[in-house]
C-alpha cells in the first residue's frame, strides 16, 4: 500500500489539464464516453 502522502486527490491536476486544453481550444461533446480500460498509449491523441 502506498504511503498516505501519496494518496491525495488528483482533482487539481485534472482541473489544470482541463484548463490548458480549454485554453488551447480543445472541446468535447457531452456525448463523450469514458473508457476505463484505455491504456495510456492507446488514446491516439498524444
Amino acid at each position: 500500500m502506498p504511503d498516505l502522502t501519496l494518496c491525495t486527490d488528483n482533482a487539481a491536476m485534472i482541473a489544470s489539464a482541463g484548463y490548458y486544453h480549454y485554453m488551447a481550444g480543445k472541446r468535447d461533446f457531452l456525448t463523450l464516453n469514458a473508457k476505463p480500460n484505455l491504456k495510456l498509449d492507446e488514446s491516439g491523441e498524444y
